[in-house]
């Protein structure tokens, strides 16, 4: 109860919701929908160099063990949720987990077995723009070095394999299609091809109320997700869409399932 709780993600120095929740007295509700709201404002806005400070996950309750939203943050965005709390139990706080960031960041820092790519993804917060955008632009070309390797397997390497397995959040189909379009093999594989590949090997729903919804091959195997939005037709009747989204762990598998494709 006493100790700040800090961890290492992929680099960088985060901390959870939940843990804030515990230590400031406030009810977890209360804080995810304040950080929902800022979340909305903060994606890509010039500020944040395109980077969240509040990244959504989930936690399983220990006692009735459903699933729930929590959202781990780095320093900037704990100090801007904890910025209007008052009180000296809030303040004596405030100091504790500044303190435990300086400490942790700075091992990290000066490590010597922190590898390149973590060096880089800490530098994702950095507050100068151009730190930033070279970082990021230097973890593409990690991450999409091995799709460009012409050699006869032509098979992802450790290192894209790593990039994409630690990537905190599911991205879209047309976001994905754009990485694989960096590799001269998958030049002409835009979004609409991969719709349809996907549609073609029973990973989304082809026709009905269910088009664009990943399959139960495709969700039980861990590759895909799904945001759900419900609209008005205008007549009454209540329209339900779906967007899909490809896990970490699909990157990989569709990857190297299109590559045995293509050979």
């Amino acid at each position: 109860m006493n100790e700040v709780n800090l961890q290492n993600m992929n680099g960088q120095v985060v901390t959870s919701s939940r843990d804030i929740s515990e230590k400031f007295g406030k009810r977890h509700d209360k804080l995810t929908s304040e950080i929902k709201r800022m979340y909305s404002d903060l994606i890509g806005s010039p500020q944040n160099g395109g980077h969240p400070l509040f990244i959504e996950s989930s936690y399983i309750h220990e006692q009735n063990g459903q699933s729930y939203t929590e959202y781990l943050m780095n320093r900037d965005g704990f100090s801007l949720l904890v910025m209007g709390f008052t009180g000296k139990k809030a303040l004596e706080w405030k100091l504790k987990y500044i303190e435990a960031f300086n400490k942790m960041e700075e091992t990290l820092k000066s490590s010597n077995i922190i590898s390149e790519e973590e060096k880089l993804k800490l530098k994702l917060f950095s507050k100068d723009p151009m730190e930033v955008a070279m970082a990021h632009n230097k973890l593409i070309e990690l991450a999409t070095a091995p799709l460009i390797a012409e050699n006869e397997e032509l098979k992802p390497k450790a290192r894209f394999h790593d990039a994409v397995h630690t990537s905190v959040n599911s991205i879209s189909v047309g976001k994905f299609s754009g990485v694989l379009q960096k590799n001269e093999l998958f030049k002409r594989f835009g979004r609409n091809k991969l719709f349809q590949w996907l549609r073609d090997n029973d990973y989304l729903c082809v026709c009905g109320d269910l088009k664009n919804k990943p399959t139960q091959k495709a969700l039980s195997g861990g590759y895909m997700d799904y945001d759900e939005y419900v609209t008005d037709n205008g007549y009454g009747k209540s329209i339900t869409t779906y967007k899909p989204l490809i896990t970490g762990k699909g990157q990989i598998y569709f990857t190297e399932k299109l590559l045995k494709d293509f050979q």
